[in-house]
This record gives C-alpha cells, structure tokens and sequence, in this order.
C-alpha cells in the first residue's frame, strides 16, 4: 500500500488525468471543427488512446510489481540511474533532430526516415519492418495530407537549395 503513495506512481497518476483529460477536450472541441482540421486530432486519438488506456490498466492491475520505471524516462533514479539519463537524453536529442530535420528536409523525408532509423536502431527492430513502418508513415503524408486534405507545406531549405541547380522546366 505504501507504493500507492509514492511521488512517481503520484506523478503518473497526475500525468494520465493531464493526458486523458486532454483527449476528451481534443475530441470534443474537433467536433465543431470542419473535417481538414479536426482529422489531425481524431488520427492522433485514435492512435493515443490505446496506449492510455493499456498505460491505465497495466497501472491498476499489476501495481504490486516494482517495475521501476514509467515509460522510458522515469521518474525515480534506479538501479541504472546513468541509462536513465543516457535514454533522456537520446529522447530530448531525437526530437530536437526530429524538428531540425523537418525544418530542413520536410515531413515527406524527415518524418519516415527519423521513425525509420529509431525502429531500426533503438527498437532493434528488422530492416525489413522498419522499412515498412517508413513506408508507411509516407502513404499516410501523401495519401491523408497531401490528396486528401491538399495541405500545403513549408518549403525546406536544403530542398530549395537543390532545387536551385536543377534547370528551369518550361
């Protein structure tokens, strides 16, 4: 009983109410929202939401394992105390270079190739289905983004530069 009370099943606690409160305000809200604006927050539900509800019931159910660490980053310092940190920072770092690359390259070639090497890499994941998982994040950009929706983009720089060199077409 003594584990309920602890600061980071506490902050886990506070975390998921955060976040499923923030579900219920997403969708509510999206209902008013024409259908190009509210698909981003019903795709981003409907891929969440499982994970909530997994998280909440691994939470309720098994809470007398000591488990201890909350997603990857943890909040306790444990056993590993410099793996914690070192996977921290591989996280903040991915998502910065995540940002970047999106700045620069563009979603149709930073998102699947960033989602790419992480399976790859970091989730030991085959290169067969991290390939796959690639690829489909693409028909996902193209197919619901771009066909779809006909969303317009920002024009990455690097591609701008490329695109500099290649002879005007007339």
């Amino acid at each position: 009983m003594r584990r309920w009370l602890s600061l980071e099943i506490a902050g886990e606690f506070v975390l998921l109410a955060l976040v499923g409160g923030f579900f219920v305000y997403l969708f509510i809200e999206s209902l008013y929202w024409p259908l190009g604006s509210a698909l981003m927050p019903w795709i981003a539900l409907a891929i969440g939401a499982p994970f909530w509800l997994w998280r909440v019931a691994v939470l309720f159910f098994q809470w007398k394992q000591s488990s201890g660490q909350i997603m990857d980053i943890g909040f306790r310092i444990g056993d590993d105390p410099e793996g914690q940190r070192g996977r921290f920072i591989r996280i903040c770092c991915y998502i910065a270079g995540l940002y970047f690359a999106i700045w620069l390259v563009g979603f149709h070639i930073a998102l699947p190739a960033g989602l790419l090497l992480y399976v790859r890499f970091y989730g030991k994941i085959s290169w067969v289905g991290s390939i796959v998982l690639a690829l489909f994040f693409v028909a996902l950009i193209v197919g619901v983004y771009d066909r779809l929706l006909n969303s317009s983009w920002h024009e990455p720089p690097l591609l701008q530069w490329i695109y500099s060199f290649l002879p005007e077409s007339q």
